[in-house]
């Protein structure tokens, strides 16, 4: 039997979601148990604001954007063809639904 000297992976999202609660819960014991003291108040309220800051980080940890294993985007792409008629008086390129011809008025 053999013991592996590499490190077992740690959940990253687990560590710092289990920090991120450890000061909130110590923040809100030292203003309970404490109340009486200003300075307590105010380093407890930036303790809370970072612990808050860890948990969300360890929310959102398991979020990352995973790189795509294959480029299965498909284009499509719509070709129009537009076709245009010559006017038999002016020779001028006209579009093929028109009635007039653009130049002339002559009837297409």
């Amino acid at each position: 039997m053999s013991l592996s000297k590499e490190p077992k992976p740690r959940s990253g999202r687990l560590v710092t979601s289990g920090t991120g609660m450890f000061l909130l819960v110590f923040s809100i014991l030292v203003v309970v148990l404490d109340s009486a003291n200003v300075f307590a108040f105010a380093l407890s309220f930036f303790v809370i604001m970072i612990g808050i800051m860890l948990v969300m980080m360890g929310a959102v940890g398991g979020f990352e954007k995973k790189p795509e294993a294959a480029h299965t985007t498909t284009h499509t792409e719509v070709l129009r063809e537009i076709v245009k008629v010559r006017c038999k008086y002016c020779n001028t390129l006209n579009f093929e639904t028109s009635q007039n011809c653009s130049n002339c008025g002559a009837h297409l």
